[in-house]
């Protein structure tokens, strides 16, 4: 069945290579679907095997044992990356990452999703973590979700049944979020641009983006009176040169 898909397989493929912060042992099976029947290849493969199976996306901020995942990774990044806009609705695929949907939803002239710019995510990995802001998550603009069943079935989820907690969101036992379908409303694109842009702004005044990989925000230290001048006594102390005890030798 692995030899049907159209995408990659690989095996014992690392998973530091797939997350932002460069961790993670390595996956028994990984998949690179190419489209919605490489998914459902998947899904019946892992489920006929009786092995767990795993979703990723960009891979932002996902922390992975060094033991590696048993069974099945299935990474959408790349897959499902489009979008369609019908009116004020945009029915995203789970692989379509949050700024080009709103890139994308800007140039329609769409807003209302304003409030996600910044955050890493894959439309995928937003709604099954109810990502968000202070001003909102991405719950508030959804109005149905997609799954896809090992058996190629369909399945269509509205919130409001309960599925959605504080921060996360209860896919079906066996099933695949595939994609969404988010309301919006009309908004002119330059107010759209300057909203984006001070949004921005803030976030980037206020976390930083690291010099190196990290989970979440890195805020910025601010320095008590008179640390400076301490730390700078204790570096020039330590890089002084020590002298060297003479050791006395018997006559």
């Amino acid at each position: 069945m692995l030899g049907e898909i159209r995408g990659e397989v690989r095996f014992k493929e690392p998973l530091s290579f797939h997350t932002s912060l460069r961790i993670g042992g390595s996956a028994d099976i990984f998949i690179v679907p190419q489209d919605v029947e490489d998914i459902r290849l998947a899904l019946s493969f892992a489920e006929r095997e009786q092995l767990s199976l795993d979703v990723i996306g960009g891979g932002n901020n996902l922390l992975v044992s060094d033991r590696g995942v048993r069974g099945v990774v299935l990474k959408l990044e790349g897959c499902l990356g489009r979008a369609e806009f019908n009116g004020e609705e945009a029915v995203a695929g789970a692989g379509v990452s949050l700024s080009a949907l709103i890139r994308e939803a800007a140039a329609l002239n769409l807003g209302g999703i304003e409030c996600l710019v910044g955050v890493p995510a894959t439309v995928g990995g937003a709604v099954a973590m109810n990502a968000g802001t202070h001003d909102g998550g991405i719950a508030d603009f959804i109005s149905a979700v997609y799954f896809l069943y090992p058996d190629g079935t369909l399945g269509e989820f509205k919130p409001g049944n309960g599925s959605y907690s504080y921060n996360v969101f209860t896919p079906p036992a066996k099933s695949v979020l595939i994609g969404a379908r988010l309301q919006l409303h009309r908004r002119p694109f330059a107010e759209i641009q300057k909203d984006i842009k001070q949004r921005l702004k803030q976030k980037k005044s206020t976390q930083p983006w690291p010099r190196s990989a990290a989970c979440g925000r890195t805020p910025r230290a601010r320095p008590r009176p008179g640390s400076s001048r301490r730390w700078a006594s204790r570096a020039s102390a330590s890089t002084a040169p020590r002298s060297r005890r003479s050791t006395p030798t018997s006559s």
